[in-house]
């Protein structure tokens, strides 16, 4: 579930031989709960541990999301089987009943909306983030977003995937592909004494060389005790919000979130991305691409090692480096 960014004094970016130079200086702080400056988590490895068992969760109930993601489904069926999984498993479904610190745009804040009435978020096609799922029946060449959290012995985890229902279109396959991407070299990408600057600006690159727009108004985040901590995490580094930049430590656990929407990007005069209009719906919740135009959401929740990343959200909770893609 994605955070909404605050804006904040635009930092310089980091090159590659700074990263390389940092790398090999920085070492993990000893101690639970030890913080970073600017009030970041950094986790013993007995808490990503403890993270990982909620993510491996949260992957069982996207397997589960997957397998009732069918033509004739409803969104709301599709929601159920995240809930059946996540109980079975001794879990609590992270977003049900939160009201938080979730970003909308539009006109419906988050004062003014009620708590989350469901598992997961179940987004379809022009829903670009954090629908709530109800009797929309699932199409042939539909793009289904699946966002879940999840809450294991008192630890958080956040996972996102968008599913192809039939035989997707041939662009809208390409820009769930650019997605996919753009995850798998942020992943890639980490090691600790980079700074998030110089990532957020490949994935920027990414989407923007194959032709997709960033939904900047959303942005990943920190997480562990609770679903939504320090850092705000964003896949595109010159858009018009600026973010507070940071250097990547062992011990950080952070939800990776790319979020695309199938527009040509577009800049201000002054150089800087602009998001693809979205409204907020009614609910509160739901937002909306105003074009119409197809999105798609993926995610993983991070954890920074001594030697690069480990992916927590994975089925069975192994170790994982995702391979550099494009």
């Amino acid at each position: 579930m994605a955070a909404c960014p605050t804006s904040a004094p635009a930092p310089t970016r980091a090159n590659a031989a700074q990263c390389s130079a940092a790398r090999d200086s920085v070492r993990a702080r000893s101690g639970a709960h030890g913080a970073s400056r600017r009030g970041i988590a950094l986790r013993t490895a007995t808490e990503i541990d403890a993270i990982r068992g909620a993510g491996a969760l949260a992957a069982a109930a996207l397997d589960a999301a997957r397998a009732a993601c069918v033509v004739g489904a409803t969104a709301r069926e599709i929601d159920a089987a995240v809930r059946r999984t996540i109980e079975a498993g001794g879990g609590e479904p992270l977003f049900l009943g939160y009201v938080g610190s979730v970003g909308s745009v539009g006109s419906v804040g988050s004062s003014t909306r009620p708590p989350f009435p469901a598992s997961s978020c179940v987004s379809v096609n022009e829903q670009l983030v954090h629908a709530i799922p109800g009797d929309r029946v699932i199409s042939c060449g539909d793009l289904v977003s699946i966002d879940v959290g999840v809450r294991l012995r008192g630890w958080c985890a956040d996972t996102a995937t968008t599913v192809a229902v039939g035989a997707a279109l041939s662009d809208r396959a390409a820009m769930l592909d650019c997605a996919e991407r753009m995850l798998a070299h942020a992943v890639d990408a980490i090691a600790p004494g980079c700074r998030w600057s110089g990532i957020a600006s490949d994935l920027e690159a990414i989407a923007e060389r194959a032709g997709f727009a960033i939904a900047i108004d959303f942005v990943g985040h920190g997480i562990g005790r609770t679903l939504h901590e320090p850092p705000q995490v964003p896949c595109a580094w010159s858009g018009a919000v600026s973010y507070q930049d940071f250097t990547l430590r062992p011990g950080m656990v952070l939800a990776i979130e790319p979020m695309l929407v199938l527009e040509r990007p577009a800049r201000n005069r002054d150089g800087a991305w602009l998001s693809p209009r979205a409204t907020t719906a009614a609910d509160g919740w739901t937002v909306t691409v105003d074009s119409g135009a197809a999105s798609c959401h993926v995610e993983h929740t991070v954890a920074v090692t001594r030697v690069g990343a480990d992916v927590l959200t994975l089925r069975g909770g192994c170790e994982a480096r995702l391979r550099r893609a494009g």
